[in-house]
């Protein structure tokens, strides 16, 4: 058992001196694992009795046994931070390798023909996103307009039709608000190209093309225990700009026109 579940298993018994000597150890876990009781206790402000009776609270035998446990908690803690670290290359690798024979032609197409193309965020790492892609489509002289804020203004729905493409860049692709407005995007007629994460969700379905984030969740941090990449959206916005451009160029110049990218 972990030294913060003995912690919660027997915190009625603990005081409030007793919750700040634990307060200090949970923050300085390494050193704390090192120090001996006289070290803790001085750095705690306390008399090493009272750093005795707490570990004993816990329903432990002494400090011997407290540090133990707690040097077997930083172990384990720094091993999982170099598989986390290990996970996180594999995944970026794993992602660019699926992306590189990837068909982006259709999505190309989409934008190459359309009236307007419009982008939109759904958070805060998404918003983010839809910036980047309105600056990095400008350098092949197409504009992208961005209507993403911290409110919606729902007179946008009037100013698209069937010959717009919108851009709709969504983590869980089910959220009210994404839904909602890609519904209303769809009654008008609207092209949707969906960026998400690639799992069966809503936004997905109703989506015309979809271009998948798969994300590895990792463990690096005991506030955030779960810490979701979001590199790879910007490394796909990336790529299809690329494509993109590529795509682009390729047109004009199969359609005769003056090319100057």
């Amino acid at each position: 058992m972990q030294l913060e579940e003995l912690v919660y298993k027997n915190y009625s018994s603990l005081n409030s001196t007793d919750l700040f000597i634990w307060k200090y150890i949970s923050l300085n876990k390494k050193d704390s694992s090192t120090q001996t009781i006289d070290e803790l206790a001085l750095n705690c402000n306390v008399s090493r009795t009272t750093i005795t009776r707490f570990v004993r609270k816990l329903g432990l035998k002494g400090y011997s046994e407290f540090k133990v446990l707690l040097s077997w908690e930083v172990k384990e803690r720094d091993i999982l931070s170099d598989e986390a670290y290990y996970t996180a290359c594999d995944s970026i690798i794993h992602f660019i390798e699926s992306r590189r024979e990837k068909d982006y032609d259709k999505i190309c197409k989409m934008i190459y023909e359309s009236t307007h193309v419009y982008v939109y965020g759904s958070g805060d790492i998404q918003s983010s996103v839809a910036k980047q892609i309105k600056r990095m489509f400008l350098s092949c002289q197409e504009k992208i307009y961005d209507f993403g804020g911290t409110t919606f203004d729902k007179s946008f729905y009037n100013m698209v039709g069937a010959d717009d493409v919108v851009i709709l860049i969504s983590l869980s692709g089910s959220s009210e608000k994404i839904i909602s407005i890609a519904r209303n995007l769809k009654l008008r007629g609207c092209k949707i190209i969906a960026i998400t994460e690639l799992k069966d969700n809503e936004l997905s379905n109703i989506s015309d093309e979809v271009m998948y984030i798969s994300a590895a969740k990792i463990s690096i941090l005991e506030l955030h225990p779960s810490y979701q990449m979001t590199m790879l959206y910007f490394v796909l916005a990336e790529l299809l700009f690329i494509k993109y451009s590529i795509y682009k160029k390729h047109r004009m110049l199969s359609e005769g026109l003056e090319c100057t990218l």
